[in-house]
């Protein structure tokens, strides 16, 4: 299989933007590079409230650089290349160079996390379902993508 140069890889904490929330999310309509994030919708997001099973989740810094050292290690052991890791108080983005599908290496990458964050905080769902895999063939994408990343901070 033929993999691109990289991926931007996103992914929320569980709760923190609903769809329908003025936050800036997508949904399956508005997830395309360069489009519109979803528009407000205050149905849609109380529905959304209304169906958690916990409450929204908003990491630490200290669970942040526990969940940066766990990607860490876990691509290390991999063979996998990070360019840019940003985990911040409501999601995170990794711009990673690896031989896998990268919807599979997304959930994997969760996994890791999430895996770190029970062993000492106990288990929940740390992570809201999916987030975004762009795959990254160009350059110039890439750079981009990159240096998005790298100047991700809300410490």
């Amino acid at each position: 299989m033929l993999y691109p140069h990289a991926y931007h890889i996103t992914w929320g904490t569980y709760g923190a933007r609903l769809h329908g929330s003025d936050r800036p999310n997508v949904d399956r309509d508005h997830n395309e590079y360069g489009t519109p994030f979803a528009p407000a919708d205050p149905e849609k997001k109380e529905s959304a409230r209304r169906r958690m099973t916990q409450s929204p989740v908003t990491l630490s810094p200290q669970q942040r650089k526990e969940i940066e050292q766990a990607i860490r290690d876990f691509t290390t052991r991999f063979g996998f290349k990070i360019h840019a890791i940003a985990i911040q108080s409501d999601h995170a983005h990794v711009v990673i160079t690896a031989d896998r599908v990268g919807d599979e290496l997304r959930e994997a990458l969760k996994a890791c996390a999430s895996r770190a964050l029970n062993q000492k905080y106990g288990k929940r769902k740390w992570w809201a379902e999916n987030g975004s895999t762009k795959w990254l063939w160009e350059w110039d994408y890439f750079e981009n993508a990159t240096d998005y990343v790298a100047r991700q901070r809300d410490f």
